[in-house]
């Protein structure tokens, strides 16, 4: 058949269409593949350093070094002082840090759910799983610009110190307004126009938390 009649054909543009799509998808498949090992690495270093960022002011208040100090030693800092603890250890992801033998902190990798899907989140606890040391929540798929904000500092930070189990039972945190400044620790300032996803934040800290003390508990008897 003439090359001319081939190209006048109307179902001519859609091969086309379909053959040069599946070459461009073979060619990203392919850098993808080729990179793969190195994004995988640079997210397991990203997960990493947010896990020591989340207890480096404990550390930095025994080890004679600043918190940036710390973290800018990544990764001879996680070696020295963060231990992934064995599956099975809690009912979550956790790691423990330690400084010359001294416990200072758990950290969890939790879940909950937003208004949208699934949220997870790193949080740092003292050891007795009461107070929170920090807070990061690194996936989720909420609204940008609203929900998506609780991955915002102004926000993860609030629950910095802040007690959130007192004798087995969930602290009340009560939602007051962005702009509006907290009298009281059991407020927490919400993301405007987000109240549903600020409070799941909440319910997941409460509910991941009280589970792994509860878990932990039944181990030691």
């Amino acid at each position: 058949m003439p090359e001319s009649a081939l190209l006048e054909k109307p179902a001519f543009p859609v091969i086309f269409i379909v053959v040069l799509s599946l070459v461009f998808v073979g060619v990203l498949a392919f850098v993808y593949r080729l990179n793969e090992p190195g994004i995988e690495k640079q997210k397991q270093e990203a997960y990493e350093r947010t896990v020591l960022s989340l207890c480096a002011d404990s550390l930095a208040s025994l080890t004679g070094k600043t918190a940036e100090q710390i973290q800018s030693g990544y990764p001879q800092s996680f070696r020295d002082y963060v231990k992934i603890l064995p599956d099975g250890s809690f009912p979550r992801k956790a790691f423990e840090v330690r400084f010359k033998g001294r416990l200072l902190a758990y950290v969890f990798d939790i879940t909950g759910k937003g208004l949208w899907g699934t949220m997870r989140a790193l949080v740092a606890t003292d050891p007795a799983k009461t107070t929170v040391l920090g807070v990061n929540v690194y996936d989720q798929v909420e609204t940008p610009g609203l929900g998506a904000r609780i991955g915002e500092d102004w926000f993860t930070s609030q629950f910095k110190r802040k007690a959130i189990m007192v004798n087995g039972v969930p602290v009340k945190f009560i939602l007051i307004p962005e702009g509006q400044a907290p009298t009281d620790p059991t407020q927490v300032r919400q993301v405007t126009g987000a109240s549903i996803t600020s409070n799941a934040v909440i319910h997941m800290l409460q509910s991941e938390l009280a589970m792994i003390a509860k878990a932990s508990g039944e181990k030691k008897l």
